[in-house]
């Protein structure tokens, strides 16, 4: 998933896809505003060939040879350390200016390149043959300026033609000057202007015309590049000029010749590492941020990590110069963080699923809910971790019911038991109970599953919940009984048994034979109390029994009544253990009991109103 994001969103960002496109603007506006403000190096120059340069000429093109052979010289004698003619010399003038030139071009006491077109550039034969003359004998470089295939905008330079392996332009003119020149192309480190208006790159340039007029010293040492700065004439979109005029030329063969000098042309990895590392970690961030975070919170946390990350690459760009891509790393952030919400949604369906599969369809919702919520506390693999918990267990039978079985054909038999079990299932759902499993009338449900409770508090308000329910259902059997008896049908009693106390929950089986499992002391003392209630029922078919272990009776804290059945020796298990009963008939003990000497076998009673909510 991580590496996926990551592949896939350096793969996007790439040209020809239109993020690429996005990159290059994001690019621009960051130089725009936040570019650095470093000084120019003050040992390149640009002569620049202006309008006004031109109107003091003989004629517009070619510029006058005459004019370029005593700029070259001038120059010299100022003591300029090197001179770069970006002037391409393809056109025969008047034979004497031309071999002017010719001489100028060939000085021995300074360095003097000019600038050539590579043998693969489409170009006239005459014209080439004119441009060949010239350059006999002179140092050249190629004007290969590198555009984009993609949106035509000038990033890298390319020191060294693909083919030829010729130089450029300004990897000539700064290697005639001794620095090296790598063989690889290198990303141009452009420099914000400081300059206004100006938004081309950051080079200090003179008028042609004036360099005669101007003081030896402010040209002694530079590296003096000519060339024109006509408006339609050599003219180059950049990074520095996208949102004003574009570059020309000379401008960036300067900045180029500038950055070689000064050993900045550093070779760029085809995917730098930088971007790499970024993208890597914003799709980690991604991940995370979709597994552990959900809904709404999730975008809102993608969306404030995203601009997190964008402010910290414009501080870090402002503060260094150093701008990291943030295109592919956008991208694998939200790529890995629908890839991981995806994943988790798979997952939570996954346990749900389980959950619904282990608990069928006797399971609420906020059971559900609340399961979900702790879902990587309580769930791996698909299945319910055992633990070691305190629950309460219901068991319930319907008493007579051998009887009932007897009186009645299958099919009438089938649909009595349906209303029976949707009615009982619905109350134990509606207490926040779970319902495990049914064998044949009998029921057995817990309250207190299958997260743990934390506190006493919860497993006693667990305890209550059960003890509503059983009053509930004792009440949903009356019911259920008036309307059987109202079509003819046999009516029954219920027999309950409830006990709060450890035990082991758990899951057994694989796949559709899995189901959830209660182990432990607290499980068989709930079934063998509702079996005891068979002792304490009232006579006649409709009767109800509650029957309740010392534990949930204690934390029932009067709830409701009771009364105390005993001490008992249950079947299969050490020990004795006191019983209460906290039926409607338990209820009707209570209330006469309010009228006669109290006794030592009734406990205390509640108002007759809290049976009938139930």
């Amino acid at each position: 998933m991580l590496v996926g994001a990551t592949a896939v969103a350096l793969a996007s960002a790439q040209p020809p896809f239109p993020l690429a496109a996005a990159q290059g603007l994001f690019d621009a506006l960051a130089f725009r505003y936040l570019g650095p403000l470093r000084a120019p190096n003050p040992d390149v120059i640009v002569v620049g060939i202006t309008e006004e340069t031109l109107a003091a000429l003989p004629y517009r093109s070619p510029v006058d040879r005459l004019f370029l052979a005593d700029l070259i010289d001038t120059l010299a004698r100022k003591g300029v350390a090197a001179i770069g003619l970006d002037i391409l010399l393809d056109r025969p003038t008047e034979p004497a200016k031309d071999a002017a030139l010719h001489r100028a071009l060939t000085r021995h006491d300074i360095p003097v390149v000019a600038i050539s077109i590579a043998p693969d550039t489409l170009m006239p034969a005459d014209r080439r043959a004119v441009l060949d003359g010239f350059l006999e004998g002179v140092r050249s470089g190629d004007a290969n300026l590198a555009r984009d295939r993609f949106d035509d905008v000038v990033r890298n330079h390319m020191p060294l033609h693909p083919v030829t392996g010729s130089p450029s332009f300004p990897a000539a003119v700064a290697g005639a000057l001794g620095a090296p020149v790598p063989v690889r192309p290198f990303p141009i480190e452009w420099r914000r202007s400081t300059r206004g208006a100006h938004t081309g790159p950051d080079v200090p340039t003179y008028p042609a015309e004036s360099i005669a007029l101007l003081p030896a010293g402010w040209l002694k040492g530079k590296v003096a590049l000519i060339g024109s700065l006509i408006s339609g004439s050599d003219e180059h979109r950049t990074i520095a000029s996208t949102f004003g005029p574009p570059s020309f030329g000379v401008e960036i063969h300067a900045q180029v010749v500038a950055q070689l000098l000064d050993r900045r042309a550093e070779p760029e990895a085809a995917m730098p590492r930088a971007a790499v590392l970024a993208t890597a970690g914003l799709a980690a961030a991604g991940v995370t941020l979709g597994v552990v975070v959900t809904g709404y919170l999730f975008a809102t946390a993608l969306a404030a990590f995203g601009i997190l990350f964008v402010t910290a690459v414009l501080a870090a760009y402002a503060y260094t110069g150093v701008l990291v891509p943030v295109a592919a790393p956008l991208l694998a952030l939200v790529i890995a963080g629908g890839a991981g919400r995806g994943w988790r949604s798979a997952a939570e369906r996954r346990d749900r699923k389980a959950l619904r599969a282990l608990f069928s369809r006797f399971v609420s919702e906020p059971v559900v809910n609340e399961i979900m919520k702790d879902r990587d506390l309580f769930m791996a693999g698909g299945r319910p971790v055992p633990r070691q918990l305190t629950a309460t267990v219901l068991y319930a039978d319907v008493a007579g019911f051998t009887t009932i079985c007897e009186g009645m054909e299958p099919a009438p038999l089938i649909a009595w038991l349906d209303r029976y079990i949707d009615t009982m299932a619905a109350l134990i759902m509606g207490h926040d109970g779970v319902l495990l499993r049914f064998v044949g009338d009998g029921i057995l449900a817990v309250f207190g599953v299958p997260v743990p409770r934390l506190d006493e508090a919860a497993i006693t308000a667990d305890a209550q919940n059960a003890a509503r329910c059983a009053l509930a259902m004792e009440a949903g059997m009356q019911r259920l009984n008036d309307s059987w008896s109202a079509e003819g049908l046999p009516v029954g009693g219920l027999r309950v048994g409830l006990h709060t106390g450890p035990m082991v929950a758990g899951s057994l089986g694989k796949g559709a034979r899995m189901e959830f499992c209660l182990l432990g002391d607290t499980a068989n003392v709930g079934q063998r109390l509702e079996q005891l209630g068979k002792e304490y029922a009232e006579p006649g078919p409709r009767y109800c029994t509650i029957v309740v272990g010392e534990s949930t009776w204690l934390r029932l804290g009067g709830l409701c009544p009771g009364i105390p059945l005993g001490n008992f020796a249950l079947r299969g298990r050490h020990g004795t253990i006191a019983a209460y009963r906290i039926d409607s008939a338990t209820a009707r003990s209570a209330g006469a009991a309010t009228a006669q000497p109290a006794t030592g076998l009734q406990a205390r009673s509640c108002p007759e109103s809290l049976l009938n909510r139930y």
